[in-house]
């Protein structure tokens, strides 16, 4: 837990990080002299629980307070007042502190406040991811009947109003990845990972489908054995037609496979005729060799040896129309080193042998 401590006095500041120092040991307690400092330490590492003492130079603590509460509305804030202050309490309600402690400060009523601040802070991040899913499933059209979370339930998780979906599919249970100006809902939705963003132009979609690309290919290399795929919807006009970029995502996954298997396609239509490994083709198309061989099993039911050799013989078919070519010819313009074995291969895919196939055709 990272505590922060805000006073002028340093013998109170000394009195204070020592309580709850002793009392929680794994707490990291800092201290500030003064408003401006305290933003400052809180820029380089947001504290959790912040006690701000009301009378200070320069920014007193209820303007450190809204300073804060503007900046990182999650912070959990007590105030620290001498008797007699009592008159900013109306204020700092408004501005959501969790309670005041009077000084002289006795080290039981800190820790108890310490303790409430724990529990709220505990509850606040319990119910964030819940409003947080909540609000993503009703903006792609997922239990549209529940009740509409307001904006200042998501507000403090989403600093953008979305107009563009991303998803991701994959068998790991945990987020695959963290995608930089996008917020991922905290459960998977309709068995993809959903990511929100905003996108002020195609550039900038275009810019969040080379992010996936590239994480794509980081993924497979590290977990070669896993599928990965990917869909970047189209940018939308607000919130309410959201779902149009969730849908059009999903679309964009889906149809991924399909595109590479076109890519695969085109690619060995051209060249068959070289000795090939599944590495080209997978180098080609830009994913893993692991990863093209389960598609071209779960595609078109076959191996990358048995798709290129399909081909091969699809294209000797036609040549041997041509009674002007030699078998062996043939043979190695499609890419078998020995006509024996072109002979074994063709038989075993047509049930007869080119010379029969080419009587039959009437060549």
């Amino acid at each position: 837990m990272k505590v922060l401590i805000v006073d002028d006095e340093p013998l109170e500041l000394l009195n204070l990080n020592s309580i709850l120092s002793s009392h929680d040991r794994n707490a990291l307690v800092r201290s500030a002299a003064n408003g401006m400092q305290a933003l400052s330490l809180m820029e380089e590492q947001v504290a959790d629980i912040v006690f701000l003492d009301i009378q200070m130079p320069g920014w007193n603590g209820l303007e450190t307070l809204e300073k804060i509460k503007r900046r990182w509305p999650d912070v959990q804030v007590a105030l620290i007042s001498a008797y007699g202050e009592f008159h900013y309490a109306k204020s700092a309600m408004e501005l959501g502190v969790s309670g005041y402690i009077l000084k002289p400060v006795v080290p039981f009523e800190l820790i108890k406040l310490y303790e409430k601040m724990l529990q709220e802070l505990a509850a606040k991040r319990n119910v964030r991811p819940l409003l947080l899913q909540t609000a993503i499933e009703q903006w792609i059209g997922i239990h549209p009947l529940r009740g509409k979370v307001p904006e200042s339930a998501w507000r403090p998780e989403i600093s953008f109003t979305p107009n563009l979906v991303l998803v991701v599919k994959t068998d790991d249970e945990q987020l695959p990845v963290a995608i930089p100006g996008a917020v991922a809902a905290p459960q998977p939705i309709e068995g993809y990972w959903v990511y929100v963003a905003h996108a002020g132009d195609d550039r900038q979609v275009q810019h969040f489908s080379e992010q996936l690309a590239y994480r794509k290919l980081q993924w497979e290399k590290t977990y070669p054995e896993q599928p990965w795929t990917y869909g970047v919807g189209e940018r939308v006009e607000s919130l309410d037609v959201l779902r149009k970029s969730f849908f059009s995502a999903i679309k964009a996954s889906q149809n991924k496979e399909e595109a590479i298997i076109g890519q695969c396609l085109s690619f060995l239509s051209n060249h068959y005729d070289v000795l090939l490994t599944i590495n080209d083709l997978a180098a080609e198309v830009h994913i893993s060799p692991s990863h093209l061989s389960r598609i071209l099993k779960r595609r078109l039911g076959m191996t990358f040896v048995d798709l290129l050799t399909k081909l091969r013989i699809e294209k000797a078919k036609e040549l041997l129309d041509n009674p002007a070519l030699s078998i062996e010819y043939i043979a190695h313009c499609v890419g078998f080193s020995s006509p024996n074995y072109f002979a074994v291969t063709f038989r075993k895919l047509q049930g007869q042998s080119p010379r029969e196939y080419r009587l039959t055709s009437g060549a």
